[in-house]
């Protein structure tokens, strides 16, 4: 029966026999049709649709909206029409991001997203309803900034109430079917794809999802019948029976659950621990000391969390048994150094019928763990490493594609947090990084010549790991040397460059994704027609959008291969990737933000190479790109500009010069006055290196342009810290931080409702039996070591600490730049010109002002007290001297102490500092100790006989101060054998001037 559009719109608004026989019409004629989609849509058919099924959604009570259990109706044929209206829907979505426009104006997402759809009692709609949304979220990934339904706006909606119970629901649902799974599925990569920010990752955690999720990993454990030895009997004695997973089904989602879960947790310690002391984690790995000589029915002791920096190995491991031996992560091997983080280096079956597990013959025939001989000197407060860990290593040597990509993502958080032994370096670097490498390589020759206008699930797939595998390969590495070697060796600087280069091709002749077309088909002008009758924009090819993604994830990559080693950078430029890492800093369309910000991260690193910094940066002009995106728009890009340049105002740097000529020194003074504490810190990083060994005109101009108050403010004063105390004292919340102004509060962020619920209420779990409080004991253990990790994550003022010690750090590092090092190559004009700048400072600053700041920060600070729910009250914060200031300190008086016989004498009669500073000989920092015996070194130097009463003088005033005797201590008792030639030296000096 064919239908006119007027006819049609008639039986939509009919009775509800009418509808569905429109609604299955018109079905037959849109599906794969997407020109005939566009001339329907312009006919007006979408608004009626989605009445159809928002009816239920307007009303809160109706009978779709959350029936009790085994109250299940016959589908009626309102169900039918809802169900044909929502697979009409998603056929509209899935033809491009020009139908989002009609789509948002008619209210789709509202009426798809309503309890009546997501909480309905008929599996079939609630799965239709979803690939409603599922559609939805690939055409967004696709549109153009100005449609009305992007990727964060369906993130808006999505992660807030009752949307996110509607989730948990569907993730929890009371018997598995082929529909159940196929909605969590759904969900599972919704929330991998959408969670992006801190905020949705927290209202993730507090609505239960994120325990939700792992129920459902632990439920694939038990599935491979990996459960570890005697859980089932452990659970019982330790009350988690309720806790253990069903096994997860064949048609269940692996993939998807660890996407989401890597998606969910991210960087965060508190989020990742949150994993790991989920209940069903804790029932099918629980860590207790086992004979596996002895029946596995016999635990030796109770259950213990894993926590941050484990060093506590028991006898038994099972995990580990399913992988590969290595000689070389004995667990006696001791951990390796720790490296400078980034931006330092250049820049100063069981009774109920489910499988039996694996480790039940194996335990037998295999030594105990090499764990066992690792020392324990303190094991009552030591922490265990979670099973979770090996089994996520097994999990990526076992499986492929997408499954090993999400195993990774979650083991680096892991790693990243701080939950897994030191050791465990070693076998990252064995046996995942060689297997995602190997998985991005093969992949990227199966993708040449590939027909990307033709893109099916299997290609999809493909492109998705070319897009996130150096993302995640990234993340691993960065500020691990051991696992850049790995990366390094597997050949990662070869296949990341050639991606980044690949994605600069011209692109294959593409046909248009989603062929539709703007001339007028109707009697009425586009422009007048109603919103949810016009189209939008087409929006980007899924080629293009490919490129840009696959741009991003190779710069992060090259960014973190470049962080330590001079070696790697080299194969970086020999592999002529420089001319794209420089391109991709240029603003232009096809180079969005996040971009240009990874760009600017693999310049900042590539620069730490003097002799790239001289050749390959100048030869492709990089400063020019990076001088403009100073001034750009977006803050974030501002930041990442400054940071890059940081090195290439450095005086051995050809760039400096015509950086300066350009305006540069302007530029970075005004970010030096920014709101935003990373802009500062970067600015002030960048004004330091630009001012040594500059001439003596271009160091006061640039004290001018800073302003003196403003450098005597940046050096003294907390910022950020007042800031957050006034933020709090007015019952403001601090700007970009969705914290509680009381942060004993046990809230979670940017989530509203019980602020007072408990970090792991058993609510938080579907359990045949239900507790009204956690009367677990390691459910409680949990709770409190959540609640203790949580707090320090949570709170702004370690943030507000740690920005203003940057500052103040790097701000105290400008003027030691100012009076240190000179630009004249004369020894004699280089002394003149260090006085002049002293007198300068002095004459700017004010003498006793100037050493004044220097005293204060070697002073204990007290800080702003916070308001605190304590029986105690407002506790004071007391800040002891950092040593990083105090050596900046020390550092300055060095140079003060290096110029002329007056400067020297105002040191020495600057009593009280002195004496604070003979208090710091027995300092555990071997640079405080070098720093100071340099101090007394240029104190008694003696310039000509004509001070060497001055220079006596000056002897006598320290050995009265006990300088003497502590020089004689470090070069008697010191470790260091640097310290005790330095402190050999001053004594040198200084003896036969004080007698």
């Amino acid at each position: 029966m064919a239908l006119d559009p007027q006819s049609l719109l008639v039986k939509l608004n009919a009775r509800t026999r009418d509808k569905v026989t429109a609604l299955r019409f018109l079905k037959n004629e849109v599906v794969g049709h997407v020109q005939k989609k566009e001339q329907w849509v312009r006919h007006g058919v979408i608004r009626p649709i989605v009445n159809i099924i928002a009816s239920d959604a307007l009303e809160p009570d109706s009978k779709g909206t959350q029936p009790p259990f085994l109250t299940l109706r016959a589908f009626t044929d309102e169900d039918s029409a809802k169900l044909q209206a929502l697979q009409l829907l998603a056929s509209f979505a899935n033809a491009g991001p020009a139908f989002l426009a009609p789509l948002y104006a008619a209210g789709v997402l509202p009426a798809v997203l309503s309890p009546a759809c997501l909480q309905n009692e008929h599996h079939q709609i609630v799965l239709a309803a979803l690939r409603v949304v599922r559609d939805v979220a690939g055409a967004a990934a696709f549109a153009s900034p100005s449609s009305p339904i992007t990727s964060s706006f369906l993130a808006d909606i999505l992660f807030t109430s009752p949307t996110l119970e509607s989730i948990y629901q569907i993730l929890t649902p009371k018997a598995s079917n082929p529909d159940s799974e196929a909605q969590i599925s759904i969900v599972a990569h919704l929330i991998k794809s959408l969670c992006r920010e801190e905020r949705y990752q927290a209202a993730l955690v507090s609505s239960r999802i994120l325990d939700a999720l792992a129920t459902r990993l632990a439920s694939f454990v038990v599935a491979n019948g990996q459960v570890l030895p005697g859980a089932d009997i452990i659970s019982r004695l330790e009350g988690l029976e309720d806790y253990m997973p069903e096994p997860a089904t064949s048609t269940s989602s692996l993939d998807g659950v660890l996407g989401a879960i890597a998606a969910i947790i991210g960087d965060s310690p508190y989020r990742t621990c949150k994993l790991l002391y989920s209940p069903s984690i804790l029932a099918v790995f629980p860590i207790v000391d086992t004979d596996p000589t002895k029946s596995t029915k016999s635990p030796s002791g109770p259950v213990e969390l894993p926590g941050i920096g484990p060093t506590k190995h028991i006898d038994f491991e099972p995990v580990d048994l399913l992988l590969p031996y290595m000689l070389a992560q004995s667990r006696g091997h001791p951990d390796h150094a720790s490296f400078p983080s980034y931006g330092t280096v250049r820049e100063n079956a069981t009774p109920n019928g489910r499988p039996a597990s694996k480790f039940q013959s194996a335990a037998a025939s295999r030594t105990p763990s090499e764990d066992a001989f690792a020392p324990n000197n303190d094991t009552d407060f030591e922490k265990v490493e979670s099973p979770l860990i090996p089994w996520l290593i097994t999990l990526v040597r076992s499986r492929s594609g997408n499954e090993v990509l999400m195993a990774t993502s979650i083991l680096t958080s892991l790693f990243k947090a701080g939950f897994s032994y030191k050791t465990r370096e070693a076998s990252l670097g064995l046996l995942v990084v060689p297997v995602l490498l190997s998985i991005l390589n093969e992949v990227e020759t199966k993708m040449r010549g590939v027909d990307y206008s033709n893109c099916d699930r299997d290609t999809a797939s493909m492109l998705n790991i070319i897009e996130e595998a150096p993302a995640i390969l990234a993340r691993l590495i960065t500020d691990s040397e051991p696992l850049q070697k790995a990366a390094f060796d597997c050949g990662a600087v070869r296949t990341v460059c050639k991606l980044l280069k690949d994605s600069y091709d011209v692109p294959p002749p593409l046909a248009k994704s989603w062929t539709w077309s703007t001339h007028n088909k109707s009697p009425g002008s586009p422009s007048r027609l109603p919103p949810e009758c016009r189209l939008g924009e087409e929006g980007e090819h899924r080629y293009l959008v490919h490129r840009v993604k696959v741009r991003e994830s190779t710069l992060r990559a090259i960014g973190a291969l470049a962080t330590f080693k001079d070696e790697y950078r080299k194969a970086i430029v020999d592999q002529e990737a420089i001319h794209y890492i420089v391109e991709s800093v240029a603003q232009n369309p096809g180079n969005p933000i996040p971009v240009v910000i990874a760009a600017c991260y693999a310049v900042r690193t590539l620069s730490r190479s003097v002799n790239i910094l001289r050749t390959a940066l100048v030869d492709h002009a990089v400063s020019m790109p990076l001088f403009e995106l100073l001034r750009h728009h977006d803050i974030e890009v501002q930041v990442a500009a400054t940071a890059a340049v940081c090195n290439l105002v450095m005086d051995f740097s050809p760039m400096r010069e015509p950086l300066v000529e350009a305006g540069i020194l302007g530029i970075l003074c005004e970010h030096a006055h920014s709101h935003n504490p990373s802009l500062r810190l970067n600015a002030l990083w960048a004004l330091k290196n630009l001012v040594h060994s500059s001439s003596v005109d271009l160091k006061k101009r640039c004290v001018e342009e800073l302003e003196s108050g403003w450098l005597v403010q940046l050096i003294c004063d907390d910022t950020e810290d007042d800031a957050l105390f006034l933020a709090n004292s007015r019952g403001d919340r601090p700007a970009s931080r969705d914290i509680p102004d009381d942060m004993d509060e046990d809230v979670d962020m940017g989530l509203p409702g019980d602020h007072n619920r408990s970090v792991l209420s058993t609510a938080f779990y579907k359990t045949p039996t239900t507790r009204a409080q956690p009367d677990v004991r390691i459910i409680r253990l949990a709770e409190m070591e959540l609640g203790a990790l949580r707090a320090p994550e949570l709170d702004p003022i370690p943030k507000a600490r740690h920005d203003d010690l940057g500052i103040q750090e790097q701000g105290l590092g400008f003027i030691r730049n100012l009076i240190g090092g000179a630009h004249s190559s004369s020894s004699a004009d280089s002394a003149n010109e260090t006085t002049e700048m002293i007198d300068y400072l002095f004459n700017t600053l004010g003498q006793d002002r100037f050493f004044g700041i220097l005293a204060s920060k070697l002073r204990v600070k007290v800080l702003h007290p916070y308001r605190r729910r304590s029986p105690t009250g407002n506790k004071a914060r007391v800040l002891q001297p950092q040593t990083k200031i105090i050596e900046s300190v020390i550092y300055i008086l060095v140079h003060i102490a290096a110029s002329i016989p007056r400067h020297r004498q105002l040191v020495v009669s600057q009593t009280e500092l002195l004496k604070k500073l003979a208090k710091l000989f027995n300092s555990k920092d071997r640079e405080v100790r070098v720093a100071l015996c340099h101090l007394i070194n240029n104190l008694t130097w003696l310039d000509n006989a004509s001070d060497g009463p001055g220079c006596s003088q000056r002897a006598l005033e320290l050995k009265k101060l006990g300088f003497l005797s502590k020089l004689e201590a470090l070069r008697e008792g010191d470790d260091e054998i640097d310290v005790r030639e330095r402190a050999k030296s001053a004594l040198w000096q200084m003896k036969p001037a004080a007698y």
